[in-house]
């Protein structure tokens, strides 16, 4: 399904002029992006304490001069929901932020204490929050469960699955290809893919997801590791007992350079996309539903967009203090 069927709803944007931009998947914004940056903007000193690292480093996330990477990567979300799903990825984002340079032990007890929030019941009014990111995030989970009370439940287990599953080990992987399995999970794409569907106010019944799943797999593949690759140049120097990129795994496994790792990491990712369209081309072959083909289209955009954000992020392109 071509981006003419988004066409009310994002614009789409050139990733070949973009240098360092090299997925084959297209790139678009949304037409709200100016809105959903400013909300973005907002939760970011919402769900964190002043003169912080965190602040700071949301500050930094939303500073693209190309966009927001939620109006970017969640282009083909309706501009309501999308500044919802925005806003609480940002806090998991901040979430990560915290909790990625402290002992396992410590991270396991921050990610108990956020997923208290977790519930369909959440009120923020009788809340009792202990840090500004439970706060914030039981304001926004609320209105995204009132927006779309049938699916509340479904996004409530979806951010506890999240939750549960991305620090889940602190084992530091030897083997790429153990790794690679691992970076499904760690790298929050469930979410984001779930988050896909609700911003475009439909999820897939399980037969759907059944036909689409393996394709899905190796976008999310792709995703995770073209994330690694942007974010090496941040994460390499930072203090933690449990590095979580292929960069590294690469080097210490095969005995490389950091460049060669980069380079081989990259095309790790090209051959992940060729595998990709493989299996899109399978689908289609089985006549799918207008829906699937619609998320086949987002998650696309998904793919592309991460690339092209990353590509110009901020965030990525200078080694922090």
């Amino acid at each position: 399904m071509s981006l003419d069927s988004f066409s009310a709803i994002l614009k789409p944007l050139d990733g070949r002029e973009i240098p360092g931009f090299f997925s084959r998947y297209p790139v678009g914004i949304n037409v709200e992006a100016d809105r959903i940056t400013k909300a973005l903007r907002r939760i970011g000193i919402e769900a964190t304490m002043p003169d912080t690292r965190e602040r700071h480093r949301a500050k930094v996330r939303q500073a693209s001069t190309y966009g927001d990477p939620f109006s970017i990567c969640h282009c083909s979300a309706f501009p309501d929901r999308l500044e919802l799903v925005g806003c609480i990825i940002e806090i998991m984002w901040i979430h990560d932020d915290i909790i990625e340079e402290l002992d396992h032990s410590i991270a396991m007890k921050e990610h108990e204490l956020l997923a208290q929030v977790l519930t369909v019941h959440i009120d923020p009014s009788t809340f009792v929050a202990v840090n500004r990111r439970q706060s914030a995030l039981a304001r926004i989970l609320r209105l995204a469960i009132d927006m779309d009370p049938a699916q509340g439940p479904a996004l409530v287990k979806t951010l506890q699955t999240y939750l549960a599953a991305y620090d889940s080990t602190s084992v530091n992987f030897d083997k790429f290809e153990e790794y690679s399995a691992f970076r499904i999970l760690n790298s929050g794409y469930a979410m984001s893919s779930f988050l896909m569907r609700w911003g475009m106010g439909f999820q897939l019944s399980e037969e759907e997801y059944a036909q689409v799943k393996e394709y899905d797999m190796a976008i999310a593949s792709a995703a995770g590791l073209t994330n690694d690759y942007f974010s090496w140049n941040v994460e390499k120097n930072q203090p933690t007992d449990r590095v979580r990129n292929g960069v590294d795994v690469l080097r210490r496994e095969l005995r490389l350079s950091e460049g060669a790792a980069m380079t081989m990491l990259a095309g790790v990712i090209v051959d992940e996309e060729r595998r990709a369209v493989r299996l899109k081309q399978a689908l289609v072959r089985q006549g799918p539903s207008e829906r699937v083909l619609l998320y086949c289209t987002a998650i696309e955009l998904f793919a592309g967009g991460s690339c092209y954000w990353q590509a110009t992020a901020p965030r990525y392109q200078v080694q922090e203090a």
